[in-house]
């Protein structure tokens, strides 16, 4: 009774036989959405990391476009600067009004406190060894003194500095031995 007729084992032999053969095309075509699954997955990564390249490039461009524009806004008040210290040599050579004087002073002072807050100092430069990074040599002065070759000797506009870096340089007279 459990003997199968050799027709009935045919077809069981056929069935088992079609069945592991979709068994293993299945397999096949799982395997090939894998590979196709991992290759997408990693052009996706690839994307990803070039779109986050291109956000730190656009980041970092922005911030230094803002830095240069900072810088040149900056800057364009060290002249005003220049004017101020002018008029108060001016009025202590003149003797020009003491109330005058002060108030010029004070507008200069302000000036220098506003720039200050945005990192802008004053870069002395008299006596300082010549450095072409924070001077701009206007002449060069002839000395006796040997202490006194290659140092700034006279300054005639004054230099400033954002931070550590130079603003504006100063431009100098320096000793020549």
């Amino acid at each position: 009774m459990g003997d199968l007729s050799p027709s009935a084992a045919d077809t069981t032999g056929d069935y088992v036989t079609v069945l592991e053969s979709e068994v293993e095309q299945l397999t096949a075509a799982l395997a090939k959405k894998d590979e196709e699954l991992r290759r997408a997955n990693a052009r996706a990564d690839q994307a990803y990391a070039e779109i986050e390249a291109v956000q730190r490039r656009v980041e970092n461009n922005a911030a230094k476009e803002l830095e240069q524009r900072t810088r040149k806004l900056l800057e364009s008040f060290l002249p005003v600067i220049d004017d101020l210290d002018r008029a108060i040599a001016a009025a202590r050579v003149h003797g020009q009004g003491a109330e005058l004087l002060a108030g010029v002073e004070l507008v200069r002072r302000q000036l220098l406190a506003t720039l200050g807050r945005y990192g802008v100092t004053h870069a002395p430069a008299l006596g300082e060894l010549f450095d072409p990074n924070r001077h701009e040599a206007i002449a060069a002065v002839p000395v006796t003194n040997p202490a006194q070759d290659k140092r700034v000797v006279d300054v005639m506009r004054e230099g400033y500095l954002i931070g550590d870096q130079t603003l504006r340089p100063a431009s100098v007279a320096v000793g020549k031995r």
